[in-house]
């Protein structure tokens, strides 16, 4: 168990770094109503007195307060904003070398009675937006992503690829990533997670947050980084909130609908939504691979044509915000995840040596897969004051799946007469539950240090009961060889300290420290004990940031993180695609640990990003080998020596007209993985480049057109090569003004989002060659409207449209 000396340690570790800068200049002042009451989130700036250039901007506290450190002597005027209210300037004024301190007289705003009547808070995002530690893409505003899944959104976005064959998702490269909802981990399994975001609609998706390289408060988890998905939460008073509903074909019908709404008075707000989607998505997995074994080649190629029957996906949500006191808030959510999908399957497999069939295998099979998810958290916050505040939150979720499935297994002869059948039946089920408990605390010493630290413990416990049976003289006999109970515990107790420094008017650093003890156990009854390990870790991260002038920025980033193996990875379990084809664990894997560099220069909008990281131990899934004896093909994770990746992006916004919007990114990279074994090391390296691009037109009558697609190159992963891929969506959309938004959109208009991997290697004589069939060709119309009240005059004192900019300014 970690000690309580090492914990008390770390938190002190940076904080004990914190002092008195000296005093800088101070310019201050209070934002008010025409009645004297204070307005917080009203826009302050401070502009230059000769032409009104902006110098500064901030939002106004709760108190209605502002404050511009380490302001320069000239000449200067302050300007509020705020919507509902008319604008005001002050005059210019003139803060002296010898000011050490300016109060400006309070601002009072009127109303702007041409507004208050029936204005409603508008605000458009771009698509991508590159900020400090991430790119955040804002799904809201994106014409084709109507009526798509999580899953759809996150493959359109900036050097993300899903990889459904290997149940991974990566992001620059690498596999390792971690997904948080609303900045909460997703602990579930790498097969249930993808099944998650397959079923979450789009349209209740805010934002998507890319953040490759976390400061210390995030876990170290994930050697890629974090995709945090930020769901629809509205600020408004009253009663408001959202619907919309879709139908479409690709090979099949699709349908869905969603809601969302949100409740707030005084101190109560309480918000939820909910979601069905209909997907019915025929799927075709192919696979091939040959070897030479005894001077002859054998070869095996598979079809796999996959008939959904039924496909139904559920997700909901209710949370509750109460503010007990000015200081404190108690929150609590609730969410529930169902999907039910089950399918027919073809299967057919053909064996030749030497070029000439020896048989084939007609597998008919049929699958249901099952699975519910809950979650609950509690959080409270409260603030000591302005400058000091405690955050601390209890979650548990529960993770239930079933997978029964049955096979049947007709042996042919080269001619096509049945030589045997067998009957083969699967039942899988897995239930998780994870306890995770947090506490964070920050505290502000002035306007140039902020200190943070935080202890966190989780939870996790996991069966995976799978019964073999095989069909003997109309009795169902169990199969030992493939038929286990396994269970793993895994505990992770953790604690960071991290502190932000302004070290000068353009300069800022942060720099963190987390430590986290890891004891993990993975086995049965019958053998306890597969792996039994206990380590501890520190993660040290750093932040530079540097303004040159008002158009130039450069930043530096350096973290260190940890990427464990899953259950699925682990335990020795098998599963079966066809007779000759399985996937099973590898309980030898091992952690591994990455070390990450990012470079940014940015000048005006445009920007580079110069990355590199080398991940020792580096886990890699879903790796094809044979056994020869048996003409077996087994997928499983191995461990490589090591994984280096160098990366090169350019990210730029064009404007060629004021009806015309580009957002574009172009990444050049460059692998290299070695693999483990005895005698000469077996490096594989590959450069490759991927690009992102998005076009939007606004066209007269209330019309837009929106053109996005992505392309990946020929690529590494492990010891395979993925073959190009990419998209191109196309979207329209129509408002309707208070009767709502229509849109058409056209998902993978050229039927090229689909995964192909190859495996080459003369030198053993095998050969790989698969290729998995998820997406599809869609046509979808979606309709939404909101309800409620969204008027300005009834949120002017709230937060409405300016969250994102009051976090950014904190």
């Amino acid at each position: 168990m970690m000690k309580m000396k090492t914990i008390a340690s770390l938190l002190l570790v940076v904080s004990a770094c914190v002092q008195q800068l000296t005093a800088q200049t101070r310019i201050s002042g209070r934002v008010t109503d025409a009645g004297g009451q204070n307005l917080p989130a009203a826009t302050v700036l401070l502009l230059n007195g000769a032409d009104s250039s902006l110098v500064k901007g901030m939002i106004s506290a709760a108190d209605g307060s502002y404050a511009f450190e380490n302001i320069a002597p000239g000449e200067y005027r302050v300007g509020v904003e705020m919507l509902g209210y008319a604008d005001h300037f002050s005059p210019v004024f003139t803060l002296a070398e010898a000011d050490r301190k300016k109060e400006m007289d309070a601002i009072a705003l009127e109303e702007d009675a041409a507004m208050i009547d029936q204005v409603e808070v508008v605000s458009k995002r771009p698509l991508f937006e590159q900020q400090i530690d991430r790119l955040v893409v804002n799904v809201a505003n994106s014409v084709t992503s109507a009526g798509a899944t999580a899953l759809q959104v996150l493959q359109r976005s900036p050097g993300v690829l899903v990889n459904r064959g290997a149940n991974t998702i990566g992001m620059s490269g690498k596999n390792g990533v971690v997904i948080m909802i609303n900045g909460k981990i997703s602990r579930l399994p790498a097969q249930a997670l993808i099944q998650l975001l397959e079923g979450m609609n789009a349209d209740n998706i805010e934002r998507i947050e890319l953040i490759h390289t976390p400061p210390a408060n995030f876990d170290a988890e994930g050697n890629a980084g974090i995709i945090n998905i930020v769901l629809k939460k509205n600020a408004d008073d009253g009663f408001n909130g959202g619907y919309s509903v879709y139908a479409g074909y690709g090979f099949k019908e699709k349908l869905g609908a969603n809601l969302n709404f949100n409740y707030r008075k005084n101190a109560v707000n309480v918000y939820g939504d909910y979601s069905w989607t209909y997907d019915n998505n025929p799927q075709l997995f192919t696979n091939y691979r040959s070897f030479t074994k005894d001077g002859q080649v054998f070869e095996t190629s598979s079809d796999s044509d996959r008939d959904p029957t039924r496909t139904h996906t559920q997700n909901a949500r209710l949370g509750m915000d109460v503010q007990l006191s000015p200081k404190t808030v108690l929150g609590g959510l609730v969410g529930w995840m169902d999907r039910n999908w089950k399918m027919d399957a073809r299967n057919d497999v053909r064996m030749k040596v030497d070029g000439i069939e020896t048989g084939r295998i007609d597998v008919p099979n049929d699958e249901i897969n099952h699975g519910q998810h809950l979650l609950g958290n509690l959080n409270l916050e409260h603030k000591f004051t302005t400058d000091q505040r405690i955050n601390f939150d209890v979650d548990y979720a529960y993770y239930y799946f079933e997978n029964p499935s049955n096979y049947t297994n007709r042996y042919l002869d080269a001619n096509g007469e049945l030589l045997e059948e067998t009957k083969l039946r699967v039942g899988k089920e897995t239930p998780m539950g994870i306890l995770a408990t947090k506490a964070d605390y920050n505290r502000k010493f002035g306007e140039n240090i902020n200190l943070e630290a935080g202890l966190k413990a989780t939870m996790t416990r996991f069966d995976n009961d799978v019964r073999v049976e095989d069909l003997v003289q109309d009795t169902w006999i169990p199969n030992p060889d493939f038929s286990a109970d396994y269970s793993m515990e895994e505990d992770i107790a953790a604690a960071y300290s991290a502190v932000t420094l302004k070290l000068n008017a353009k300069t800022d650093l942060k720099a963190g420290l987390r430590y986290e003890y890891t004891r993990s156990n993975l086995g049965s009854v019958e053998e306890p004990d597969i792996v039994d390990r206990k380590y501890g870790n520190l993660f040290p991260s750093l932040f530079l940031s540097h303004q040159i002038d008002k158009n130039n920025t450069v930043q530096f980033s350096y973290s260190r993180r940890i990427n464990r193996p899953s259950f699925r990875q682990l335990a020795p379990y098998f599963i079966f695609y066809d007779p000759t084809t399985v996937e099973t664990g590898n309980p030898t894997l091992q952690p591994s640990i990455t070390n990450a560099l990012k470079g940014d220069y940015r000048w005006k909008a445009v920007q580079l990003t110069l990355q590199y990281s080398i991940e020792d131990e580096a886990i890699v899934s879903w790796q094809p080998d044979v056994d020869t004896d048996n003409n077996r093909q087994v997928n499983g994770a191995l461990n490589f020596d090591y994984a280096k990746t160098a990366a090169a992006t350019l990210s730029f916004p064009l404007r060629p007209t004021n009806w015309w919007e580009m957002q574009t990114s172009v990444t050049a990279q460059w692998q290299e993985y070695k693999e483990k074994g005895e005698g000469q090391a077996i490096k594989l390296e590959q450069a490759s480049w991927y690009a992102f691009l998005s076009q939007n037109f606004q066209l007269p009558k209330d019309f837009s057109f929106e053109l996005s697609g992505y392309y990946f190159s020929s690529g590494p992963y492990g010891k395979l090569k993925s073959r190009p891929l990419g998209e191109l969506n196309i979207g329209i959309q129509k408002e309707l003004g208070e009767h709502g938004t229509l849109r058409f959109n056209v998902n993978d208009a050229l039927f090229t989002g689909n995964w192909k991997g190859v495996v080459d290697d003369p030198e053993q004589g095998f050969r790989y060659e698969g290729y998995y069939r998820f997406s599809e060709r869609v046509f979808r119309l979606t309709y939404s409207q909101k309800f409620g009240s969204s008027k300005v005059k009834a949120a002017r004192r709230r937060s409405t449209g300016s969250e994102e900019e009051r976090r950014r300014a904190n």
